[in-house]
């Protein structure tokens, strides 16, 4: 009982995170872990132990299934080269630097032990990047590159990761050839069962026929699929991600109902998770911080030193883009100036994932685990909270001071213009057909310019004019034309969702606007009066 209440509580106070950062402009990851820390020294604080192996299965599945199904294919495309560079090479030079830096500084330290900590460390956090780029106003290309690299970057770290507790448990050295070998392996063996997965279960969800049962479905799907992957020695990250992306690519493009409540459902899942999560783990580490036999001030001035190195590698990185970018004529989306290296620099936050993995090694095997539990919380409050608290104060000073504006996404126009077009020629069809009148066919026409709108997508319509106009409708819903009239702006917008939901496949659309453009028609569409109302 105590355990339940212990998690109800957290997930309480997430929300009410959530609603205090929302009023104060504070991003709530960054809200959370400061929370998290405060309540590790309210004495008397009950704990609930947590097994080390269950916390990644428990977290990380359903967190990137809520990332990626905001993405597409055609970004990975698009997205290629910041994928190989960022989310593989990149965390491995980053481990190579941090495991050395670690050897250096931390007296006794082993390679493996080493290896184990600058993995845990190294990747990014996709959760907390795109709670905090968003609303600090970063441009659109910046965190699509900083989405890119979030979904990935756990494999190669996890497969380090693996190599170094495997060793550990065996007590033998880590095999390098062995483990590249493993993780192409994993990698490929990743994509191929992700796929299938994503495609055969889009198919059961349309079967289904049920928003209710589809969205339950996808909760339990990325559980199984992990773990799954975990018994054949695959990568689960990869595979759940390309999972998510081809199941969602491939639902039908006009049930606006069932995306709706999708988004929201995995809306509260993402929220939810990451808070006890969080909180379940700002417990494990207390008892690293109130443990007599470690030395705490030690600890605290390593995860100080590894946070500058963390910083000074990504930055050194993001360095070689721009100059690679400016040689090679733009191969990467971002950087493409140095406001862009800082900007992603200084977003490199770490999260959840580096947590789970501190505290999935086992006491055993590492006897320096309370010391690496704190080390990587002092890591998460250095790159989290700091960046997450001064990220909106740089990004509004570069937007007055340099040139910080989105380069011209003309894929992402094209394909809203090309919704448009779609949408209009159902009407032009009607029209040539008698069965609408010139008035109403300019009338629908000026509605539908929405979709090619490039401004703010919420509008301020939030649905008072379409229920203007259901009240108008019933009070002459007698009226053949007006039904009519109704019945094809419907089949207008759905011509638009097909439209854009087969443009997330091409190269250069940015998802994200995509998405968010699909959102809002969905919302119109469910306005409409239906026959008979």
């Amino acid at each position: 009982m105590t355990t339940l209440i212990i998690v109800l509580a957290l997930m309480l106070l997430t929300v009410l995170t959530v609603g205090v950062g929302d009023r104060i402009g504070l991003p709530w990851p960054v809200l959370l872990l400061l929370v998290t820390t405060g309540a590790m020294f309210i004495p008397g604080m009950p704990t609930v132990d947590v097994e080390p192996h269950l916390i990644l299965p428990l977290t990380l599945p359903p967190l990137l299934w809520a990332l990626a199904r905001r993405t597409s294919w055609g970004m990975f495309r698009d997205q290629w080269r910041s994928i190989l560079s960022l989310s593989v090479i990149l965390v491995i030079v980053t481990v190579a630097v941090v495991a050395g830096t670690a050897m250096w500084m931390i007296p006794g330290l082993t390679l493996v032990g080493a290896l184990a900590l600058a993995a845990a460390v190294a990747p990014p956090d996709p959760v907390a990047v795109e709670a905090v780029a968003e609303p600090a106003g970063i441009p659109r290309r910046i965190i699509g590159t900083l989405q890119s690299e979030g979904l990935f970057n756990d494999a190669a770290s996890l497969v380090i990761f693996s190599a170094a507790v495997t060793a550990a448990e065996f007590h033998d050295d880590i095999h390098w050839f062995e483990a590249s070998g493993t993780m192409v392996y994993s990698a490929l063996g990743a994509v191929a069962l992700g796929w299938a997965v994503g495609r055969y279960s889009a198919k059961f969800v349309e079967w289904l026929d049920s928003p209710v049962a589809g969205n339950a479905f996808t909760w339990v799907l990325p559980f199984i699929l992990y773990l799954v992957c975990e018994e054949i020695h695959i990568s689960g990250v990869i595979a759940v991600v390309v999972a998510a992306v081809e199941l969602s690519s491939r639902l039908d493009a006009t049930a606006a109902d069932a995306r709706l409540a999708g988004s929201a459902f995995w809306e509260v899942i993402e929220l939810l998770v990451t808070g006890m999560a969080f909180g379940l783990m700002g417990m494990n580490v207390r008892e690293s911080f109130f443990d007599d036999e470690v030395e705490h001030l030690k600890p605290v001035i390593w995860g100080l030193v590894i946070s500058l190195v963390l910083v000074a590698v990504r930055a050194v990185w993001m360095s070689g883009l721009l100059w690679a970018n400016s040689r090679s004529r733009g191969r990467y989306r971002a950087p493409v100036r140095w406001t862009d290296v800082l900007l992603l620099t200084w977003a490199g936050m770490r999260g959840l994932v580096t947590f789970a993995l501190v505290l999935s090694l086992s006491p055993t095997d590492f006897p320096m685990r309370d010391e690496f539990t704190i080390v990587a919380f002092v890591v998460l409050l250095c790159t989290m909270v700091i960046p997450g608290l001064t990220l909106p104060t740089l990004t509004a000073y570069l937007k007055r001071n340099y040139d910080l504006h989105d380069t011209a996404d003309h894929a992402t126009e094209e394909a809203l213009d090309d919704a448009y077009r779609a949408a209009v020629a159902v009407v032009s069809k009607e029209l040539a057909s008698e069965h609408l009148t010139p008035e109403a066919a300019a009338r629908i026409n000026e509605r539908l310019q929405v979709i090619r709108s490039t401004s703010a997508l919420d509008d301020g319509d939030d649905g008072l004019e379409d229920a203007d106009e259901h009240a108008r409708i019933r009070r002459v819903r007698r009226q053949k034309a007006a039904r009519r009239a109704i019945e094809i702006r419907r089949r207008s917008l759905n011509e638009a969702q097909r439209s854009l939901a087969a443009s997330r496949y091409r190269k250069g659309v940015d998802p994200s606007a995509v998405a968010e453009k699909m959102h809002e028609i969905d919302r119109r569409l469910l306005a409409l009066p239906h026959e008979g109302e």
